[in-house]
């Protein structure tokens, strides 16, 4: 009888210990920064609600945004999801410590549908620790500010555009990977590939996923971007709106980004830098920190 209790408490210990360690591995991946419409998000363990804004999103969760309704996360490592409506995205492994030691990972699978990214952290020293793959590819990063859509067979968008990833890139440089090779997408550049088995290649903007948006010229090092306020939200006249109608605020790409920030070209701790291959192309054209996308959007 001692013998089956010692037996018992030894079999509780070891379930603490597991369960322990799988909450441990379920990390906070990053927290709802806004969220219009119906998102919902199905944890790991299967249990599914709908997001509000200021709620934790972790390791292993999928959401899911239905016609009409949009989201945006704000990564623990610094870095910006913008989903957009119809779109499917799962946060496969996030783990960040605070530092790039090569431990930190950020990997996410897409399945339909689209964002827009502005990487943080993660990926900017341990490239390969920062990836995106989805039914035909798999994206890689540099520092990067990019959109990635994937028209499935059952999208409205298949009618008149071919079934496959599209990615385009903003600033920083990305890569699209199969069993057939890799193709380097830069700034102003959009990236294609219909299925594993294809070459990816570039091909001009596709005008009916994407919108392509002159920004305003860079400003010298020391500068800051400063504008006018309007009910604590900065608004630029250069701004777009959304071709959707969502929404009255400006927007850039499509895909709106909710923050007012002012900043210095040269960035802060845990945003996106201009790398030394990219600069040039992107100087005149975008911004260089996500903290600059955001003020350009409103």
């Amino acid at each position: 009888m001692r013998n089956f209790i010692k037996a018992l408490v030894c079999m509780a210990t070891i379930l603490v210990s597991v369960t322990s360690s799988a909450s441990a591995y379920a990390a906070i991946a990053g927290r709802v920064q806004f969220v219009h419409g119906k998102v919902q998000l199905t944890t790991a363990t299967g249990v599914v609600h709908a997001i509000k804004k200021g709620e934790a999103v972790n390791e292993g969760d999928t959401l899911v945004s239905s016609l009409g309704a949009s989201a945006q996360i704000r990564m623990e490592d610094g870095g910006i999801v913008a989903m957009r409506p119809d779109t499917k995205l799962k946060i496969d492994r996030f783990s960040f410590n605070g530092q790039q030691d090569g431990t930190e990972k950020s990997f996410f699978s897409l399945f339909k549908g689209g964002f827009r990214a502005i990487t943080g952290v993660v990926g900017q020293k341990n490239k390969v620790n920062y990836h995106i793959t989805t039914p035909a590819t798999t994206i890689g990063v540099r520092g990067t500010d990019h959109e990635t859509f994937v028209v499935t067979p059952d999208s409205p968008l298949a009618a008149t555009t071919s079934v496959g990833t599209y990615n385009k890139v903003n600033l920083g440089e990305t890569s699209m990977t199969t069993e057939k090779g890799t193709v380097f997408v830069l700034p102003n550049q959009m990236g294609f590939v219909g299925a594993a088995d294809q070459m990816p290649r570039l091909q001009p903007i596709n005008l009916n996923i994407f919108t392509v948006t002159v920004q305003p010229a860079l400003r010298g090092s020391g500068d800051k971007h400063e504008g006018r306020m309007d009910g604590g939200r900065e608004m630029r006249e250069t701004a777009t709106t959304d071709k959707n109608g969502m929404r009255e605020t400006s927007t850039v790409d499509k895909i709106e980004v909710h923050e007012t920030a002012t900043i210095e070209k040269t960035g802060i701790e845990g945003t996106t830098k201009l790398t030394p291959s990219t600069e040039d192309a992107v100087k005149n054209t975008v911004p260089t920190t996500p903290e600059e996308v955001l003020e350009q959007s409103h």
